[in-house]
């Protein structure tokens, strides 16, 4: 609860200033909050995550997409029910609408592209998220989006970093000065 505080006080303070993303909501602290102590915990980046998760569901972890994509990060479960160890596609939608659980399945979707695919590697892991890894097949049209999908992730983690610094580094000392 005093982590919580802390959050929505820093947040809140900053409030005057500039907020492009729309980060800044009390409601999305929590959020926030777990993601980078996560990626610090787990030797992440977590201006790349938080990146992800604001193209994908804007920090929202009820987010379904129309085809079927769930929660912060939108993973899909008839890809990644079984890597995920689930039982059925319904297991794994159910579990994805916990934040925790999802933010971990859509850590492992990405690390699994830029792991497995040279396709994938480095920030063209983006489109492998966005489009799977046999994104290069596509035709020209969806390509675009592809590309415009994974210029957006980066987008973000640009703007994460401009007006956002301060505050997630504030996590990450705050969550280096618990542990």
């Amino acid at each position: 609860m005093i982590r919580l505080v802390f959050l929505v006080t820093l947040i809140a303070g900053l409030a005057s200033s500039h907020d492009p993303l729309r980060i800044k909501k009390p409601t999305k602290a929590k959020h926030i909050e777990m993601i980078v102590e996560y990626a610090e915990k787990n030797n992440h980046d977590p201006y790349e995550l938080l990146a992800i998760a604001i193209t994908e569901s804007n920090l929202k972890p009820k987010a379904v997409s129309r085809f079927g994509a769930i929660g912060l990060f939108q993973v899909m479960c008839k890809y990644w029910y079984e890597p995920l160890k689930y039982k059925s596609i319904k297991e794994c939608n159910k579990a994805l609408f916990d934040p925790q659980t999802n933010m971990k399945a859509g850590i492992l979707v990405l690390t699994t592209y830029r792991n497995k695919y040279k396709q994938c590697k480095g920030d063209l892991a983006y489109r492998c998220y966005f489009a799977g890894q046999n994104w290069q097949r596509h035709n020209a049209r969806v390509i675009r989006k592809i590309v415009r999908y994974e210029n957006k992730v980066k987008e973000n983690r640009g703007v994460l970093h401009k007006y956002y610094e301060s505050l997630i580094e504030n996590i990450r000392a705050n969550f280096r000065s618990r542990s």
